[in-house]
């Protein structure tokens, strides 16, 4: 028994063509989307993940902009350093304090002969000082002349006089007390405290060797 064929029309749209996987060529049905013999993706596309050299590549050129940016920076902070170290002025030197000057003791200054133009008188006649040792204060003679020691000069006549008694006591002869406003020699105001009267400069400073007194010197005495 054979079968009988039914013709198709004439005018009847052709079968569609069997779909196959194009990895593995297994058929597929109608609108499937996966070969379910290999698992590719026959009408589906799937998206490829996207590019990460991209991203690095931005975020590299940004850190190397700013490496750049900080060593600038650091070049310009150096150089301004060096400028101000250049300009600052430099610190001023201190100033010594300025020394004061102690003040000279009262005792007026000796005058030699010599610096003060006047001429020494040729010795006459050695004179022995006036009053000897352990007696009261030596005078000096009225009107006369000579070289003596100074052993000290005081505004106070009470404080001259207790010197005068404390060099005698020492053991130096012919001491006495002077008003130097009574000789021209001398600085006026002052109690002058003596020792001996000489007619020679030689003779006086001879005697001052002998006197153990820090501030003693020599002097001429001239009355006025």
């Amino acid at each position: 028994m054979s079968s009988v064929e039914t013709p198709r029309p004439e005018n009847a749209a052709p079968e569609p063509a069997a779909q196959r996987c194009p990895r593995c060529g297994a058929p597929l049905a109608a609108g499937q989307e996966w070969c379910l013999n290999c698992g590719a993706a026959v009408a589906t596309r799937v998206a490829s993940a996207p590019g990460w050299r991209l991203p690095f590549a931005i975020a590299g050129v940004i850190l190397a902009i700013a490496a750049v940016a900080i060593a600038i920076a650091i070049v310009q902070l150096a150089d301004d350093t060096d400028q101000v170290a250049q300009n600052q002025p430099p610190a001023p030197t201190a100033t010594p304090a300025p020394t004061v000057a102690a003040e000279p003791s009262i005792t007026p200054a000796p005058t030699l002969p010599e610096a003060s133009g006047e001429t020494t008188p040729e010795p006459t006649a050695t004179s022995e000082p006036a009053a000897g040792a352990g007696e009261d204060a030596a005078e000096w003679p009225a009107g006369k002349s000579g070289w003596t020691v100074v052993l000290a000069s005081d505004p106070s006549e009470s404080d001259a006089r207790q010197k005068a008694k404390d060099f005698a006591a020492d053991g130096i002869a012919g001491v006495g007390v002077l008003d130097s406003d009574d000789f021209s020699s001398l600085n006026g105001g002052f109690w002058v405290v003596f020792a001996g009267r000489y007619q020679s400069q030689s003779k006086a400073s001879d005697a001052l060797d002998g006197i153990d007194a820090r501030d003693a010197y020599i002097r001429r005495i001239d009355p006025r």
